[in-house]
């Protein structure tokens, strides 16, 4: 996201509920550098997984089927069998 095209842009207030993991995220952030701002830690955080979302452009998981065969020793019976047994 190109900050620029914000310059404009009025800035929205609104109330977050941080997971505890995530709330303990940015207090250890803010802890390691004083300089850092909660409202700053927190929308460079959003942007990352907005930039993050955005790029991953990974494609669906695909199963490929194929003919398979029973080993010797085991029948559709048996199968039936081991299966009503777990």
């Amino acid at each position: 996201m190109d900050t620029r095209t914000l310059t404009n842009r009025r800035t929205r207030r609104t109330t977050l509920t941080l997971e505890a993991d995530v709330a303990d995220y940015i207090e250890g952030k803010l802890a390691r550098n004083q300089k850092l701002k909660e409202k700053n830690v927190i929308n460079d955080l959003i942007r990352k997984g907005i930039k993050t979302d955005e790029s991953s452009g990974t494609k669906a998981f695909a199963v490929k089927p194929f003919k398979t065969k029973l080993a010797k020793d085991v029948s559709i019976e048996r199968l039936e069998e081991m299966i009503r047994e777990i």
